[in-house]
């Protein structure tokens, strides 16, 4: 299993548009066949901080995932709402197997 998480600042303002352009990623997302899990988490604390627990089958299936029209789409549209720079980390999902 490949896990990304990525962190994602979002200007005060364009938190709900965020949020809009993010959903047709997410329902677009865990329509993939590869997908196993694609979650959008708010911060508690910081309103403007989300986090994308993204789960794919393997590698193959994230390299897909990066070439559909509604991935291709958030990243374009996304540039203008952030705050600063996504911050990703990559994991290799152990359990479950």
């Amino acid at each position: 299993m490949n896990v990304t998480l990525v962190e994602i600042n979002i200007k005060p303002e364009r938190v709900d548009e965020f949020l809009e352009v993010f959903r047709a990623n997410h329902e677009g997302a865990i329509q993939e066949p590869g997908n196993l899990r694609f979650d959008v988490l708010q911060d508690p604390r910081v309103k403007t901080r989300f986090f994308i627990y993204e789960a794919y089958k393997d590698e193959e299936a994230v390299l897909a995932h990066k070439k559909t029209p509604h991935y291709l789409a958030c990243v374009d549209k996304l540039e203008a709402l952030m705050s600063e720079p996504r911050k990703k980390r990559s994991f290799v999902g152990l359990l479950p197997e």
